[in-house]
């Protein structure tokens, strides 16, 4: 299955090993969900804020299916 993965800029170099492109298509296992993308990817989960899937916030245990796009927000902190 293939998806269209989007990561925010302040990610790539998290991600182990490091990621070159904020956006780019990924051939998955069929039953992979959001979390096992973002393990596959090697970004640490503390890092991550939230996740939407077709442009609607997801939880990280939805189901991914062929042809999805995939946004990965980072997690924001300050004061």
């Amino acid at each position: 299955m293939h998806v269209t993965v989007k990561v925010a800029t302040m990610l790539l170099s998290k991600a182990d090993p490091p990621l070159c492109t904020c956006e780019f298509d990924r051939t998955l296992e069929e039953g992979i969900d959001v979390e096992g993308l973002i393990a596959e990817l090697g970004i640490p989960r503390r890092l991550v804020g939230s996740v939407t899937v077709n442009r609607k916030r997801s939880r990280l245990e939805r189901g991914l299916a062929d042809g999805d796009v995939v946004a990965i927000i980072p997690a924001i902190s300050g004061g």
